[in-house]
Order: C-alpha cells, then sequence, then structure tokens
C-alpha cells in the first residue's frame, strides 16, 4: 500500500509543478510534465487492483478536482496566448504599412 501512496504523492507533486510552470509562463515546460503527468497517471490505474484504487478513492478525487482546475487554467492561458499572437501579427501587419 505505500508504495500506490508513493505514487499518488508523486502525482500531487507534479500537479504543483504544472501549476508553477503556468505561473510562469513556462509553456514548454508544461506541456513535456504534462506528458509525464499523464504517463504516471495511467501507471498508477494500470499497475494497481481495483480494490486497491477503491482504497484511495478520496485523494484519487481530489486529484480530479485539481487536474479539472489545471486543465481550465491550460485553456485559458492557451486562449491568451492565440490572443497575444493576434495582436503582434496585426501590430506588424500596421507597422509594415507604415
Amino acid at each position: 500500500m505505500s508504495n500506490i501512496q508513493a505514487q499518488l504523492d508523486q502525482l500531487f507533486e507534479l500537479e504543483k509543478q504544472l501549476n508553477i510552470f503556468l505561473n510562469n509562463e513556462e509553456y514548454e515546460q508544461f506541456q513535456e510534465q504534462q506528458v509525464v503527468f499523464t504517463n504516471k497517471i495511467q501507471a498508477l490505474l494500470d499497475t494497481h487492483s481495483q480494490e486497491d484504487l477503491i482504497s484511495i478513492l478520496k485523494p484519487l478525487k481530489q486529484l480530479q478536482n485539481k487536474l479539472a482546475q489545471l486543465e481550465e487554467r491550460s485553456a485559458d492561458c492557451s486562449k491568451q496566448l492565440k490572443e497575444k499572437s493576434l495582436v503582434l501579427k496585426r501590430n506588424k501587419k500596421i507597422k509594415a504599412y507604415k
């Protein structure tokens, strides 16, 4: 059971790190660690029995909620980056016409 708790603790730490990457606008690192995070979640689910996972249901629900918040923040950041990009492109075109 300590192995499953260690994996769970590691997932919560990775979730915190992903938030830090978003806060610092380190989007490449965010994307790289997002893949690692996804793989670790899949490994947790694949390597433990249903009974083991049920025993940590409450922390898994907490992680699920944190993931939903992280996904929302990521989508907001992506939207903001697209908007900034469009503004920069528009400004370049305006400067080119001057």
